[in-house]
């Protein structure tokens, strides 16, 4: 019989479940288990069960390593013991608490933004689990290869969803981990091989362009730090990008919420200092501010606030093998379309997930302040010397003429009118809310529009003369069909 796993050295699957599952049994402890005193392991060919720890894993034949992880020929029945944690000096338990201490509060914070309970104490029995032994070597279960940094069970194609009471492995005394950045490595690995278990797949790039390094769910390695399961569509693979396991891209992070239910992060939210100009200072048409941001899962961008309203943004500073510098410096220079007046800039910094940072307030002036909304822009207001816009009200679908309207950012110019909307991921499966698709603007990026149904449309009419703001979209299929295909939607540019 020949039955494969997956292995760092490992593989994960992706996650289109349409339903949430954060109620099912076991998928609310995440139970790792450091094998004090070793871990009795009963090896089985058909049944994974941690209450009972019962495993597909071991292998008593012969073990071949293959692309993402390795398969056995022959029985795994029997009775494997696997090693205790062993820390970076070669200590087992009370010298190694320390270390294993920081691998479970990492792997907290990487999994706090999910309905789970992660702990390293044994739920009482009959309570389901995923159990993640976090010791050992793979030689314990008969695997070989000392180099080899954990594994899970394979599954059969198509199968992403969620499996309960798994039993995982992370081999934290095998040669993987000798590095300086040990716990972190722990972490991921360990973080990895559970995920496996909720039904993700490896990545290897996002769709961005920029690599899965930060990720839990990757064999990169061209960059460094704590990985955490990242809110981006990514393309699925271990040295390249290949196919999802069940189709389309993947977005880790969703996938969690989806198969978890949410949690609440406890990571330490983005900061953002603003160096320069100075306060109360007198600033050119193409200031420049010179600022600092950093979070612990990264940052993802910063935006420039001007009186309120976002005018500009920069991208993510770079990772490097010790991860994303924090905090790290930023640049960005106000748009040549900035009215002039008195100022207030503000710099928000955003992690992955959308968790925000902001600087403290900084006034200055540029040209004269103005005296009358004339010298302002579209939409906008002059008060206290300031052009402003009101707070941004338009939601997806309600009728726009001008960008600062819509909370998105985005008024959409179609061939039936002007719209909020916002933007997508092509191909992502979590792109645009329900009755929207995700219309290319690009090759990959583009706008939700609501979803066309034949000849009926997709917006409720709500008597025989009221329509949704959508309604004119879908009164004109034939029209939205030419938007498809010459790509003709386009939002209205900076007044």
């Amino acid at each position: 019989m020949i039955r494969t796993w997956l292995g760092v050295s490992v593989v994960a699957w992706l996650a289109t479940t349409s339903t949430a599952l954060a109620d099912t049994p076991g998928l609310s402890t995440i139970y790792l288990n450091r094998c004090t005193g070793g871990c009795t392991i009963n090896g089985t060919v058909a049944t994974d069960d941690a209450t009972t720890h019962q495993s597909t894993i071991p292998c008593a034949g012969t073990v071949m390593q293959q692309a993402g992880g390795f398969s056995c020929s022959g029985n795994s029945a029997g009775t494997y013991m696997m090693g205790e944690y062993v820390n970076l000096q070669g200590q087992t338990g009370a010298a190694a608490d320390a270390e294993w201490k920081a691998v479970m509060q990492c792997v907290k914070e990487v999994y706090s933004p999910y309905n789970v309970n992660v702990t390293d104490v044994k739920p009482t029995a009959g309570v389901q689990y995923t159990e993640g032994i976090l010791a050992g070597l793979p030689s314990d279960l008969g695997l070989g290869s000392s180099s080899s940094g954990g594994v899970a069970p394979a599954r059969m194609t198509g199968d992403c969803t969620p499996h309960p009471n798994v039993m995982v492995y992370g081999f934290a005394n095998a040669t993987f981990y000798l590095n300086a950045d040990r716990v972190n490595t722990l972490c991921y690995v360990i973080s990895q091989e559970t995920a496996h278990s909720f039904g993700l797949d490896h990545e290897y790039s996002f769709v961005d362009g920029t690599s899965s390094c930060r990720s839990p769910m990757t064999y990169r390695q061209d960059c460094g730090g704590q990985h955490f399961f990242r809110d981006l569509a990514a393309n699925c693979g271990e040295t390249a990008n290949r196919a999802c396991h069940c189709g389309g891209l993947q977005n880790s992070h969703q996938h969690l919420i989806m198969a978890l239910g949410a949690g609440t992060p406890i990571t330490r939210a983005p900061t953002a200092k603003i160096l320069s100009p100075a306060a109360n200072a007198t600033v050119q048409a193409a200031a420049t501010v010179q600022l600092t941001a950093g979070a612990q899962r990264g940052v993802a961008r910063v935006d420039l606030y001007l009186n309120g309203h976002n005018w500009a943004s920069a991208k993510a500073a770079a990772w490097t093998l010790e991860g994303q510098p924090d905090p790290s410096p930023y640049s960005i220079t106000f748009p040549s379309t900035v009215p002039d007046g008195v100022i207030d800039i503000v710099a928000k910094a955003y992690d992955d997930i959308g968790i925000e940072g902001d600087s403290a307030t900084i006034t200055v002036t540029k040209g004269a302040a103005c005296a009358t909304a004339s010298t302002c822009l579209a939409g906008q207001k002059c008060e206290a010397g300031k052009c402003f816009w009101d707070p941004p009200v338009g939601v997806l679908g309600a009728a726009c003429t001008y960008n600062e309207y819509c909370t998105s950012g985005i008024c959409q110019d179609s061939d039936v009118g002007q719209y909020c909307s916002q933007a997508c991921v092509v191909g992502s499966t979590d792109g645009c809310p329900a009755t929207f698709d995700c219309v290319a603007t690009s090759e990959t990026g583009g706008v939700c529009l609501p979803q066309s149904s034949g000849g009926g449309g997709c917006c409720s009419v709500e008597d025989g003369r009221r329509h949704a703001p959508w309604a004119p979209i879908s009164l004109g299929v034939v029209g939205l069909g030419l938007v498809l295909r010459r790509r003709r939607v386009r939002s209205k540019t900076q007044a």
